[in-house]
């Protein structure tokens, strides 16, 4: 009885080191750069990391795996894994592994999700990069500034 006691708790800690993963992380607010993803992940796992943009963007999002192999065993590696943006309503904008998004301020998750079958696991790793859109009250301010430049010029010119 003590045996299959023991046979039966070894198997449910076996099977909940096995199961499903989920966690969130915050990357904070993004205005311009590079910022960088990743975490060592083991079994089945859906990873989620918010950010917030401060301004529209332009932005370029993407991830890859690290495998790491000798001859027939697997060490490190990631099958399926796959890459999602999503805005704060939960709408899918784009998935893939590497994609191209114009955002507007607001907030984002991104699903990372895949499932890890390296003997130690997996790793994956992604970074996000964010170019802040100029406004159009900007390119008006710096047209009026142009012309301004120009009809000194001119008058200049005249004189």
């Amino acid at each position: 009885m003590k045996t299959i006691k023991q046979f039966l708790l070894a198997v449910v800690l076996a099977s909940s080191a096995l199961s499903a993963q989920a966690t969130v992380y915050d990357l904070g607010d993004l205005s311009s750069g590079n910022t960088f993803f990743g975490n060592n992940v083991s079994g089945s796992f859906t990873d989620t990391f918010t950010f917030s943009l401060l301004d529209n963007s332009d932005t370029s999002i993407g991830a890859t795996t690290l495998n790491l192999n000798f001859r027939r065993f697997s060490f490190l590696n990631i099958n399926n894994l796959s890459l999602s943006l999503f805005d704060s309503g939960d709408t899918q904008l784009s998935t893939g592994l590497d994609f191209s998004q114009s955002l507007v301020a607001g907030n984002y998750y991104l699903n990372v999700s895949g499932v890890a079958t390296g003997y130690i696991g997996g790793l994956y790793a992604g970074g996000i990069n964010v170019t802040p859109v100029p406004e159009a009250k900007t390119y008006t301010m710096m047209l009026l500034g142009l012309g301004l430049i120009g009809f000194i010029a001119r008058r200049r010119r005249a004189d």
